[in-house]
């Protein structure tokens, strides 16, 4: 019995030996500590808002030193100790409760009488009520639907279908009506409005620019008709044309150079005089035509420059074309050249194979005939 006291001594010593190396904090739980890490998830900043600054740095400081104090640094066996010896003094100073009558009435009797409480008894088992058969369901359903229809039809309106049928023919030929009766409207009114414009515009086809003494006039019937007879437009539109088709050159600048170099020998054949009241009259002419938007194209420098600028455009691309013929037939000339040599080749090397003379092998084993050189071979000893 001595021997199995001391190896459970043993056994027992060298258990807490490997507690005391584990931390407690590993080791032995912490209800209160969890509480705060999952209150501190939710709520980051309430400790701070609740609790001033200065507060919170007394705290630390308190907390630093306690942990830096080496009675506070306790053992896993320690803590356990001093947890066995609290819970042990608790239930000896256990106090018991005592009843209007003045006994004692132990924790065991109140469960026991709080579970004799009738309150607390299980209700009676109430079987449930059997499913109504699939006929009786669908008709409630039916019903129901029906019922919803007609809440939403109305009280006012028919609940038959054929009722339903005729509301809605009565409404699309109510419909028809009304658009008749717009298109009708319509057309009357644009009828009425063109025999207004017919009624009230001026005579177009027998207008003077000048008007006739001999025909009657009818003052009183409309003031106004002397001011709607009168148009301008065809003065005008004749005497812009006119002056664009005399004073039109030629896009070409030689071309519009030849055209001027005309007009001037026309005018220097005529009279002095007439000579300046033409040229006087071309001068107002072109400014009119230049401020209408019409191109004048009458300077001699700038149309000898642009003739001598196309010259040299022309000759660049004449001088382009020609390198390039040139290039395309000694491109010709040389292809055929090649050609003429290939056909030379082959000529001469098909001459070469029917004379028998063997041309120059490739390297490797390309063309070689093992077999028909040793079965000639074989032939020629037999013969």
């Amino acid at each position: 019995m001595s021997t199995l006291r001391a190896s459970l001594e043993k056994h027992n010593q060298a258990f807490e030996s490997l507690l005391s190396l584990i931390p407690p904090k590993y080791y032995l739980p912490h209800d209160d500590e969890d509480q705060q890490q999952g209150a501190s998830r939710y709520h980051k900043n309430k400790k701070k808002q609740q609790a001033p600054k200065q507060v919170i740095k007394e705290a630390s400081k308190k907390a630093r030193r306690e942990k830096l104090d080496p009675a506070n640094n306790k053992t896993v066996l320690d803590l356990q100790n001093d947890q066995h010896t609290s819970t042990s003094k608790g239930k000896h100073r256990a106090p018991t409760l005592d009843d209007s009558d003045g006994e004692a009435i132990s924790p065991e009797l109140d469960v026991h009488m709080d579970d004799s409480d009738p309150e607390d008894e299980p209700a009676p088992i109430v079987p449930l009520p059997q499913s109504e058969s699939i006929e009786t369901l669908r008709a409630k359903l039916h019903a129901k639907i029906e019922a919803m229809r007609i809440k939403k039809r109305g009280d006012g309106e028919g609940n038959s279908k054929d009722e339903l049928l005729e509301e809605r023919r009565l409404q699309r030929a109510a419909m028809r009506e009304r658009r008749r009766k717009e298109t009708k409207e319509k057309i009357r009114k644009e009828k009425e409005s063109k025999g207004k414009s017919k009624d009230t515009a001026p005579p177009t086809k027998s207008q003077l620019l000048v008007p006739d003494g001999s025909a009657p006039s009818h003052p009183e019937r409309d003031p106004r008709s002397r001011l709607t007879n009168v148009q301008f437009s065809s003065i005008a539109d004749s005497s812009s044309s006119s002056r664009k088709s005399k004073l039109k050159t030629s896009s070409n600048p030689s071309q519009a150079l030849q055209q001027l170099a005309s007009r001037k020998e026309k005018i220097s054949a005529l009279p002095e005089e007439k000579r300046k009241q033409i040229e006087e009259r071309e001068k107002w002419e072109k400014a009119e035509a230049r401020m209408e938007g019409v191109k004048v194209r009458d300077d001699e420098a700038r149309l000898k420059k642009a003739a001598k600028r196309k010259e040299k455009e022309k000759a660049k691309g004449r001088k382009a074309w020609t390198e390039r013929k040139e290039q395309l037939s000694a491109n010709m000339a040389a292809r055929q050249k090649k050609r003429a040599d290939n056909i030379a080749s082959r000529n001469e090397k098909r001459k070469e194979r029917q004379k028998g003379v063997k041309g120059k092998s490739r390297p490797g084993f390309e063309g070689k005939t093992f077999g028909k050189a040793r079965k000639s071979s074989t032939g020629k000893g037999k013969s």
